[in-house]
């Protein structure tokens, strides 16, 4: 299955060279779909519009959502990737790679790349939840009652008017 984005996506939208094996990324990038795109869609939305996306039967405002979704996985996975990348546990343990013609770089390195990567992924997915907020009636997945774990849907109001969260003063 694909998880909204190609190689050539992840490899041309974000600083993951040409010659880094895509296998080694693969992994980030199903994670970071359900860490990071399945909470802001919800459950049932998510796995619609990923079938959808699969079988290439996306209609156009699918589509444009897909085009706000494919920046959070890439850039997630770019984030997750600086530390796998650097770091693999191998059958000796966790070990750092070293080649010809390169350093390793230490974990406040890998620290400060993480967090340069997380930055822009925060901002793709504010674009992504705004975008949703903006757009929800064009998505009945989404607003379905079958969708109950979205973190952007509001919460039912209760019969006498008021929702069943906690309000502070």
């Amino acid at each position: 299955m694909i998880y909204f984005i190609t190689e050539t996506y992840l490899k041309n939208q974000t600083p993951i060279t040409a010659n880094v094996d895509v296998t080694d990324v693969t992994p980030f990038i199903r994670t970071q779909c359900e860490m990071r795109v399945q909470p802001i869609l919800g459950t049932y939305f998510y796995k619609d519009i990923l079938t959808k996306y699969n079988s290439q039967t996306l209609n156009h405002d699918e589509e444009i959502l897909v085009s706000y979704i494919q920046p959070v996985v890439a850039w997630r996975s770019a984030e997750d990737a600086v530390f796998g990348l650097s770091y693999q546990l191998k059958n000796k343990g966790l070990q750092t790679q070293f080649g010809d013609n390169s350093n390793s770089v230490s974990i406040q390195e890998v620290n400060f790349g993480q967090d340069h990567y997380a930055q822009k992924a925060s901002f793709y997915e504010a674009r992504l939840s705004n975008y949703l907020k903006d757009n929800k009636t064009l998505f009945p997945e989404f607003t379905s009652d079958l969708n109950k774990d979205s973190d952007l849907k509001p919460l039912k109001t209760l019969d006498s008017g008021y929702t069943d969260s906690i309000m502070f003063f």
